[in-house]
């Protein structure tokens, strides 16, 4: 059983395969999500919930259009750094960023900032922003899980960014590769995704 967090953003995200860089994100309210998830055909989909239970991954057959930019590949700059000034003036105070690996694996979801897209692009390493410590947060700095970055990609309707990255060791603080490691099926049940954390044996 899972518990929805009270008073806070609760995102969805939607592809048509486990592993695609293909994804659309809707921003829901607790009720929202609830209404979500009591109506969600489980014989039609799969539905995964990240490690906070603020996240949810749909996998959904259903084609969709996903328009998205491509800001920074490689550590090169892929717009005009006056584009990039006006989407940077455009972004809003606080948006979801999504990092995947290469496969299209979903990694985690964080909330960031414009600061942290524009150190993102100047050093080439997952950056978010940290509500908790009010600042600046580059994954794994600490711990040493680093994201290192291939692409990354904005998407405006809503507003958010999506990392294309290397991930070294977890990308999850609780140790699982992929904060998306519990896969949710009918009569509220909860299976794991993953054997073991990363570095234990099986």
């Amino acid at each position: 059983m899972i518990q929805i967090p009270k008073g806070k953003d609760i995102v969805v995200l939607s592809k048509p395969k486990f592993l695609s860089h293909e994804v659309s994100l809707k921003v829901f309210d607790t009720k929202q999500t609830q209404e979500f998830l009591q109506s969600f055909d489980f014989t039609k989909a799969n539905l995964f919930v990240d490690c906070d239970e603020d996240c949810f991954l749909e996998i959904h057959s259903q084609e969709r259009k996903i328009a998205k930019q491509l800001l920074w590949d490689n550590g090169n700059l892929k717009v005009s750094q006056s584009e990039l000034d006006s989407i940077l003036e455009s972004i809003p105070t606080l948006i979801p960023f999504l990092a995947q690996d290469l496969t299209g694996k979903d990694l985690m979801l964080a909330w960031g900032k414009k600061e942290s897209l524009v150190s993102a692009i100047e050093s080439g390493f997952g950056t978010y922003y940290s509500r908790s410590r009010n600042g600046k947060w580059v994954k794994g700095e600490e711990s040493g899980h680093l994201q290192n970055l291939k692409q990354i990609y904005l998407h405006s309707d809503p507003f958010f960014v999506q990392y294309v990255t290397e991930q070294e060791g977890a990308a999850c603080h609780t140790g699982y590769y992929s904060c998306f490691f519990r896969e949710l099926g009918q009569n509220d049940s909860v299976s794991f995704v993953y054997s073991n954390k990363v570095g234990e044996s099986i």
